[in-house]
Formats: C-alpha cells, structure tokens, sequence
C-alpha cells in the first residue's frame, strides 16, 4: 500500500474518532440525541472502512494487473511441481521430465530449422527451467509461456526474440522483450512481473558447433541475471536495477560460463585451445585441448564442455570442486544441462542422460527434432 493510501485510510478515521457529541436536548429528546449521535458515529465508521475496502481493492487489482504480466496475459495460478534430478526436453510427442510427457499449447519447434540426422543446423526455438516447471518461447509469435510441472502453461510474456532463461533452483523467469526494449524478470511462482528495466542490449541467441538451440544467459537468479551479447557479457542487479557489464569484447580470456563465484573461461596457449576453471579459494586450473564451449550445471559443481585432440572429439564433464575429469562417450557432441546434475548430450544416433555424480550415461527415447534446455 502506497503513503497516500495509508494517509487517507488513517485521515478518516480521525473523521471517525474526533467526532463530538452535541450536547443532550432536554427532557424526551435525551434519548433521541444519542440515537443521532450513534448512527451518525456508525456513518463516519462506516464510510471510513468502506474507503479502506476501496483503496485495498484498487492496489490489489494493480497488482493483479502486474501479476498477470500486463498485456492481456492470463492470470497466475499455483506453481506446479518441483521436481528432482531428471532430464528434461521436447520433441513430437511433447514435453519430457524423465517418464513423464506433456503436451504443449504451441510448438517450439519449427520443423524447416531443426537438427536432423542429415543437418546440424540449430533448431529455431529456446526451452528453459525453473525449479517448478519450463520456460519457452513460441519462435511463430515470440510469445513466451510457463509450462507448470503437472499444471496449466500459460503465456508470461511477449516479444521475445531469442527466447527466455530462468533458475533451475529457483522461481526466476527472464526474457528480453522486444517491442519495450526492457529486461523483464519474472516469478513464476508468484505469478508476477519483478521487474522491467530498459536495457540497451538484449541477450544474443547461440550459433556455432556444439551449441544447441538457445540464448546467451549465462546465469539466472532471484539476485542478478548474466547475459552475453556479441561478445560482451553483461550482469543485471535484480534489487537495486542496475546493469553493469563484466567483460567487454573483445577479451582474452573470454568469459564462457558463470555461477555465483565459479567461473569457467575460453583462453589460448600457443595457438592451442584452453579451458580456465576458476574458482574461490584455488589457483586457476587450466585444460588444454578443450574447445570454446562451456557449460556449469546448474549447482556449478559440475562443468561440461567438449574436448577437442587427434583422437577425441567428444564431451567431457570436470568436477568443479576436485579438479576431476570424466570423459563421455567418444562420439561429436551438442551439449546442455538438465536438473541437478544431469547432463545432456546429443551425439551422432542417440540423447544421452548423463549423471556427473554418478557417472552413468542411458540412452533418452528422444525423437528428431528435439530441443535441449538452454540453462
């Protein structure tokens, strides 16, 4: 509630409160008098509690307003599921958490752009996760929906041209909306627009081998949102609104993936690709033959990237506490991130689900053209 709402709700009750009582009328009319004077003190009362009803109902319809995202979007609703370590993607028959399939309002896909056996062009399209559900973008209209985990999607948001991010651990939804020229940070849990705050770069959508489809935020959280943007990397303070950028291009070593404190960077020795782990407390460690491609789990204790030599070209995933490496199945990959710390990784005839904690890889039932989450 706003200072001028509370004022006017505590002005009249002083109305309420400082009115006096005439002074009684003789004889019969005694009784009379504090009849008046009762319903007259029931009036003010009244009136000042009406008002109260009022303005409350005019902040929440505000709110409401904001909550559905404005612009003609739906209202929220309970948040849906959350759900634990499993891979998440798309593809024809639906949504996929695990075993688990649901059906899209819309498809995030379109079938003319996407990744067949016979082409490794991007897929024009971007899924997202948040701890209770997914976040996509519909590439025909540029709207994006919340997908609830066993709930009903909805659309939060439009004009989205390279789609939107969001929190695996959390409730924190992002996209740039186009037709604004704003960043809008979304609760998905809440229902509700955080925030829309001018930006004078939008997040740049990911090209190149290795990458599936999908956008350049780095990291989402309820704190601050990091995204790259033709070679400078940019960080968004979601409390105070504020943006800085981190890294201009070009650099060297440049920036590739961030969580929290954990920082993973593209560098070069010789001529030689390098892989820069830095983390607080420990040295910088470096990994020769990996190419520039990154990515931190969404705990950002795991970090899985592409190793590149005369006899690999394949995923490896390092373990980001211990300095530790797991080399996956020796076969060219595209790579992403599930929940937890489930990767995934597109290889030649096969989705593979791969636990970097317990260092298994299965084989997903996954349908070209599928799309990966972009966290």
């Amino acid at each position: 509630m706003s200072s001028d709402e509370t004022d006017l709700i505590e002005r009249l009750h002083a109305v309420a409160r400082g009115f006096e009582m005439p002074a009684a009328p003789p004889g019969d009319d005694v009784h009379r008098g504090l009849q008046r004077v009762r319903r007259t003190r029931a009036l003010v009362a009244g009136a000042a509690a009406a008002a109260v009803v009022v303005v409350l109902g005019v902040s929440a319809a505000l709110g409401g307003q904001d909550s559905a995202g404005s612009r003609g979007m739906e209202p929220a609703e309970r948040p849906g599921l959350v759900v634990g370590a499993v891979p998440v993607w798309y593809d024809a028959r639906g949504l996929h958490r695990g075993d688990v399939v649901e059906q899209t309002p819309v498809d995030i896909v379109q079938p003319e752009r996407a990744v067949t056996e016979d082409s490794v062009s991007p897929m024009q399209g971007v899924l997202a996760l948040v701890r209770s559900g997914a976040v996509y973008l519909d590439p025909a209209t540029g709207d994006v929906w919340f997908h609830p985990w066993g709930g009903h999607p909805r659309v939060v948001g439009h004009d989205s041209q390279a789609g939107p991010g969001g929190d695996p651990n959390g409730d924190t939804a992002v996209w740039f909306d186009a037709g604004l020229g704003k960043l809008v940070v979304y609760d998905t849990a809440a229902g509700r627009v955080i925030s829309r705050t001018p930006e004078y770069e939008s997040v740049g959508v990911l090209s190149g081998d290795h990458w599936p489809a999908g956008n350049g935020f780095l990291q989402v959280s309820e704190e601050r949102v990091v995204w790259a943007a033709g070679g400078t990397i940019y960080s968004h303070d979601v409390r105070t609104r504020r943006t800085s950028t981190i890294q201009d291009a070009p650099a060297s070593p440049y920036l590739m993936d961030v969580h929290d404190q954990v920082d993973v960077f593209r560098g070069n020795e010789g001529g030689a690709s390098v892989l820069v782990l830095s983390v607080p407390g420990r040295a910088e460690e470096r990994y020769r033959g990996f190419e520039p491609r990154a990515r931190l789990s969404p705990s950002g204790t795991h970090l899985l990237s592409v190793e590149g030599t005369e006899t690999r070209h394949a995923g490896a995933i390092l373990d980001t506490r211990t300095g530790e490496l797991w080399r996956l199945p020796n076969a060219y990959p595209w790579i992403a991130w599930s929940y937890g710390e489930i990767a995934l990784v597109d290889i030649e005839h096969a989705l593979l689900a791969c636990d970097a904690t317990r260092r298994t890889c299965r084989s997903l039932p996954a349908e070209r053209p599928f799309l990966l989450p972009t966290n």
